[in-house]
């Protein structure tokens, strides 16, 4: 961008910010004719940020507002949002300096000669000290020392004008101004009002003591003056020529104030502070015109068993209680308009009954705290508010007096002209601002749509922001799990390959030693072939060597007779005979019943009981034995190669192994 174009851009900005002064300047003229003529309670609600505290514990939000003109009110026991209508919302987010643009008007009318009074309203803790008077540190001033500082910058600019109109004005005979010169004063008084009693602030004695003395010596009457208005006699005042002198007062004045630590609020007014000031102004030898200004900051309603207060602060609580309750009567009956306003029932109301009363612009700002636990005293709160929003004051009178009669009425007619035009302007700038209200109120209406759809468009990107979220989580997991499963299945197949490794080499090895033992077992029956012809052999050779035995015994004991002898012998054949056919019997009943048990247990092997019968000649028993055992559960003898158990139901594997390893025992037992 080139200079030149700073140069205009700069221009412009300077142009547009004149004229938005002077737009500005103009509203507050038709807002403070609007108001004159209305007469209503102006009702203000600021809605102060979250503290640090309450952010940490997670506190809830309940109270936002929703527009310039409204705020909503959650109600977490039902979930319905309630709204309250107000002639200025102020959010979290405002300045001191925006809040102060919108009662100017109203408080800087004190100049003109009109009463005004500004109060504060809401539970503890909710902002109305900070908003009514704010902090010095980072410019952050309140209502209080902004208005009093504006009022200083009219009055001497007004003194400033009207030196240069009286210069312009000199008589030229005798040299001096035509117009009689501006003088102007300012008083300030500060009052609180604590347990019911008045105090004066200002007086030179400190906190502890103003409190300690009797109420006698110390508090306060309020009076009505002969012209009928409220004044507290004996209250100091204090003349002020600049703001650091007001701020000086006002820190002295607070230093005296009352004030304790609750569990609602660790700097709470235990008291209300009423700030006066006094605006008069003399123009050559007329009567002063006055104005005043009353700022009025309340202490807070609080519940006792929430405040936790006890003794004293519980007596303090008890006090504030009341005053507020009696303002809440006064305001109830001044919305009924009830023939007795009942503002003797505290000292709070009987010293705001000028205000109150009519004579006076007046406006209510109630403070709101945002958070969930303080729900029941803002909404109260609220209530409240929307009542005394209702209530017509009626119109605002200038405090002037007259020399006489007559110019009493001189100033009624032309102040009665003056508002007859004013009033037909303000129907005009009525209509005209009507209309502009209407407009406004349709885009305000289409920002609430707008709002309300983004709101709905961002609840809806959260849940699918959150849905994402939870899906992500769930897909890491099964994906974790997939992976853990993956390797626990790559494990299981390196674990099964080295098992199936283990059975082929284990096979291979059975396979060796079946083989083996099939060997051993085929050498063992061609052993116990021979062994059993080796026994027949010698079986036979002992039957030789008896029946020769028994012939030479015999051959001693016959007579010598040989035909004898001969006939004596043959008894022997037929003994053997005999035994013989015994023998073979048992032979037939032991295949018969080892036929059996094979036919029962094991058909395929009945082929081969010829095979068997021969295998087992001459030991018949023993093999039956032997085939009890296997197949009915039975035992043998222990050097029997198939005592160890029952072998019903093995395999000829299995079988063969048990018959080796009794064929080991046995030989080891035999080598012992």
């Amino acid at each position: 961008m080139k200079s030149g174009d700073h140069d205009r851009v700069a221009e412009e900005l300077r142009s547009i910010a004149k004229k938005s002064t002077l737009q500005r300047e103009h509203n507050a003229q038709l807002l403070g004719r609007i108001l004159r003529l209305q007469g209503n309670i102006q009702v203000c609600c600021r809605v102060r940020p979250m503290k640090e505290s309450e952010l940490a514990d997670k506190m809830k939000v309940v109270v936002e507002p929703l527009s310039e003109t409204e705020v909503g009110c959650f109600d977490t026991r039902t979930q319905v949002w309630k709204s309250f209508a107000f002639d200025k919302v102020w959010g979290p987010d405002m300045m001191q300096s925006e809040i102060y643009h919108d009662v100017e008007p109203l408080a800087l009318s004190v100049v003109d000669g009109y009463n005004a009074c500004i109060f504060a309203y809401g539970q503890t803790g909710s902002g109305k000290t900070f908003t009514m008077e704010g902090s010095s540190a980072n410019n952050l001033y309140g209502i209080s020392p902004r208005t009093i500082q504006k009022i200083f910058y009219l009055l001497n600019l007004r003194a400033i004008k009207h030196q240069n109109d009286a210069i312009e004005e000199i008589d030229v005979e005798t040299n001096l101004p035509q117009k009689p010169a501006f003088e102007f004063s300012i008083n300030v008084g500060m009052l609180e009002i604590y347990n019911d009693e008045v105090y004066d602030l200002l007086k030179d004695v400190d906190q502890q003591a103003l409190h300690a003395v009797s109420k006698a010596s110390q508090s306060l009457q309020i009076r009505h003056s002969e012209d009928g208005r409220v004044e507290v006699p004996g209250l100091t005042k204090e003349s002020v020529n600049s703001l650091s002198d007001v701020l000086q007062l006002l820190e002295r004045g607070n230093s005296n104030r009352s004030t304790a630590s609750t569990s609602m609020n660790e700097h709470s007014s235990r008291s209300h502070m009423v700030l006066r000031v006094e605006v008069s102004i003399t123009v050559g030898g007329n009567p002063a015109t006055t104005g005043n200004l009353f700022l009025v900051d309340l202490a807070g309603s609080e519940r006792v068993r929430k405040s936790n207060v006890e003794g004293k602060e519980m007596k303090e609580a008890q006090h504030i209680n009341k005053s507020l309750s009696a303002l809440g009567d006064v305001m109830e009956a001044l919305d009924r308009k009830a023939s007795h306003i009942p503002f003797r029932n505290s000292k709070l109301t009987y010293l705001l009954q000028d205000c109150l009363g009519g004579n006076s612009k007046t406006m209510m700002v109630v403070a709101c705290c945002p958070t969930d636990n303080s729900f029941d005293e803002t909404l109260c709160a609220l209530q409240f508010a929307t009542r005394v929003r209702r209530i017509n004051l009626g119109s605002a009178q200038r405090n002037v007096t007259s020399k006489n009669l007559e110019e009493t009425i001189k100033a009624l007619t032309s102040d009665l002209k003056m508002k007859a035009k004013a009033k037909e302007k303000a129907e005009q700038q009525t209509i005209h601002l009507k209309r502009e209200n209407e407009r406004i109120q349709e885009r305000l209406s289409k920002s609430q749509e707008q709002r309300t759809h983004n709101q709905d468009d961002s609840k809806a990107i959260a849940v699918l922001r959150k849905s994402s979220t939870e899906m992500s989580a769930r897909w890491q997991k099964e994906k974790s799990m997939r992976e853990e499963a993956a390797t626990n299945l790559e494990n299981s197949k390196k674990e099964l390959r080295s098992i199936q490794n283990q059975i082929t080499k284990l096979n291979r090895e059975k396979e060796n030693l079946v083989s083996k033992l099939d060997s051993t077992e085929n050498l063992l029956y061609n052993s116990s072939q021979e062994l059993r012809k080796a026994k027949d052999d010698a079986a036979a050779s002992k039957v030789r060597a008896r029946r020769a035995e028994i012939t030479r015994n015999s051959v001693k004991v016959t007579t010598p007779r040989p035909k004898t002898r001969e006939r004596a012998t043959p008894p022997l054949p037929s003994s053997s005979k005999s035994e013989t056919l015994e023998v073979k019997k048992e032979v037939m009943q032991t295949k018969k019943e080892v036929l059996s048990l094979l036919q029962q247990h094991e058909p395929s092997k009945v082929k081969d009981i010829g095979r068997l019968m021969e295998r087992w000649k001459g030991n018949e028993a023993k093999l039956l034995e032997k085939i009890e055992a296997r197949y009915e559960g039975g035992t043998v003898n222990d050097d029997d190669e198939m005592s160890v158990v029952s072998h019903a139901g093995r395999s000829r594997n299995e079988l063969a192994l048990l018959r080796h390893q009794a064929r080991m025992k046995r030989k080891n037992l035999g080598g012992d």
